[in-house]
Parts: C-alpha cells; sequence; structure tokens
C-alpha cells in the first residue's frame, strides 16, 4: 500500500528592501483527474541589492493545490442538494 502524501502549503515570496515581485500574470488550471489545481505564476523579480547594478529578471513559478478531500458521506449529500435545488427551479405552467 503507498503512503498517502502530505500536501504542504506553498508560499509565494514577498518583496523585500532588495528584492521587489511585480505578478504579470496567473493562470489557474484545474484538473479533475488528479483532483487538484495547477497554478502558474509569471512575475518580474527587481534586485535591488546594489543600487549601481539594479537588474529585472521574469520567472514562472508553478504549483499544484489540491482539492479539499470529501468523504463519501458528504459527496452523497451535496449531489441529493443539488438535484434538490434543480427541482425547485422547475416552474409550474398554467
Amino acid at each position: 500500500m503507498p503512503k498517502e502524501k502530505v500536501h504542504v502549503p506553498v508560499v509565494e515570496p514577498k518583496s523585500t528592501s532588495y528584492l521587489e515581485y511585480k505578478e504579470l500574470g496567473r493562470i489557474v488550471t484545474p484538473q479533475p483527474v488528479f483532483k487538484k489545481d495547477t497554478v502558474r505564476v509569471r512575475v518580474l523579480q527587481k534586485c535591488l541589492g546594489n543600487p549601481a547594478e539594479t537588474f529585472e529578471t521574469e520567472k514562472t513559478w508553478e504549483y499544484d493545490v489540491p482539492w479539499p478531500k470529501i468523504d463519501e458521506n458528504s459527496e452523497k449529500l451535496y449531489h441529493q442538494e443539488k438535484v434538490v435545488k434543480e427541482k425547485a427551479k422547475v416552474k409550474v405552467g398554467k
């Protein structure tokens, strides 16, 4: 039996006095087969450590965010609630 993987949440770097981050774009791609979202972030990193040699670098970060686990009972209840809500939307014609 394979070991269950423990997910560690990703903490994106923040700007400091010597590094400045500017987000250029973010794409979130859901992957229902693997029950996770893949997040791709384009960032412009500006190095401010030496004022005479300031430079910019474009970086791409990619990480996965797993979907919250739902046990079978709550999933069945969720689908039942969904069906009930759909039945309530039906109008009776006269």
